[in-house]
């Protein structure tokens, strides 16, 4: 709802000059033809509504029905507000008792693990006695047997040592085969014999062997 007393910039008791003086100013002030083109449109709106309003407060009849309904409508407005405010301090209210809930919930929770929580002297003696009782109270079907634990055996390095001979001969025994292959094929066959035709120090290698 609009305020005119507020538009026309009087008090809600103005007398009926007081109010006049004031359109006059007003009038003055917005009229379209006392503003620029870029203001001429909303210096017309603005004298539309300065209209309005005077129309309505110069009429005595008018302004006294007018000033019911505003008043009714400000405690109209008023209540609104006033609901609202109750409405959140009831919800503060109810904040602040959870809060206090939660509160008096987690100063109990924590008297009671102080108070009933197991003192030990150290964490290997409650590991200890927590296994004790897990067997004591679970049955026997449940309670886990032990597997037994195998050792190394004590031949280990000397499984070490004959693999390590195998795979010595495995290779020896791939390269006489590599050796005889090439021996066996006629063009590397012939590049060796003129090596070893040569070469003296092969030769007189080999004859120790002949000796």
């Amino acid at each position: 709802m609009k305020n005119y007393y507020e538009i026309l910039e009087v008090d809600i008791h103005a007398s009926k000059e007081v109010i006049d003086k004031a359109f006059k100013v007003l009038a003055k002030k917005y009229h379209p033809d006392t503003q620029d083109d870029a203001k001429k449109a909303w210096a017309e709106e603005q004298f539309k509504i300065l209209n309005e309003a005077y129309e309505v407060l110069s009429d005595e009849t008018k302004r006294e029905e007018y000033t019911k309904e505003l008043e009714f409508d400000k405690n109209g407005q008023l209540n609104a507000l006033m609901l609202k405010n109750a409405d959140l301090e009831i919800q503060i209210e109810n904040l602040q008792i959870e809060l206090e809930t939660l509160k008096h919930t987690s100063n109990f929770q924590s008297s009671y693990t102080d108070t009933y929580q197991p003192n030990y002297e150290s964490q290997t003696q409650y590991q200890s006695n927590k296994n004790v009782n897990t067997y004591y109270t679970q049955p026997k079907s449940a309670v886990k047997k032990e597997e037994p634990i195998y050792y190394e055996s004590y031949y280990h390095p000397i499984r070490t040592k004959l693999k390590s001979l195998l795979a010595f001969c495995i290779t020896i025994l791939i390269v006489i085969f590599i050796g005889f292959i090439i021996w066996k094929i006629p063009y590397t066959h012939n590049l060796l014999i003129d090596f070893y035709k040569s070469n003296s120090v092969i030769q007189s290698f080999f004859k120790l062997f002949y000796w």
